[in-house]
């Protein structure tokens, strides 16, 4: 059974791993200009927001639906990003508020909070609060309620 092993390590997530590693980690990947979580969502949300990102999506039918940024980076580009860890609260073994300051060069940093969930995959974002959403996760359920209302 060395093979389950090889795999968690290639993929770089352990379940070991720290909601704070994590989120560095995850913040790390933006020295790739290319990186979008949203193309891999699974990889960065658990599935509950995988599943209201891409309802989201498929009612927008091309057009930007609720959500039109990265909401890890706060962003719709991210030259000059720099973010920081301010805290951590362990909530369960499972469950983390990790807060983080969101700047990019020549503007205030802004802060925004990450809720992590333990799942088989290792931590996940499950909602993302700031100054202009308390509630990611509700505000996209509710608007996918109201589109499918229209529909």
């Amino acid at each position: 059974m060395i093979l389950p092993f090889l795999i968690g390590v290639a993929l770089g997530a352990s379940r070991a791993e720290t909601p704070e590693s994590y989120m560095e980690r995850l913040y790390g990947n933006y020295h790739d200009p290319s990186f979008n979580p949203l193309t891999h969502p699974q990889l960065y949300f658990t599935p509950r927001l995988v599943t209201a990102l891409k309802e989201d999506s498929r009612l927008a039918h091309g057009e930007a639906g609720y959500l039109d940024g990265d909401p890890v980076c706060q962003c719709q580009d991210t030259a000059g990003l720099h973010a920081a860890i301010t805290g951590v609260t362990q909530e369960a073994s499972d469950k983390a508020e990790v807060r983080v300051s969101i700047g990019f060069a020549g503007y205030d940093s802004r802060p925004a909070t990450f809720r992590l969930i333990m799942t088989k995959a290792g931590w996940r974002i499950d909602d993302v609060s700031s100054a202009d959403d308390p509630s990611l996760l509700r505000s996209i359920e509710a608007s996918n309620r109201a589109q499918r209302s229209k529909q």
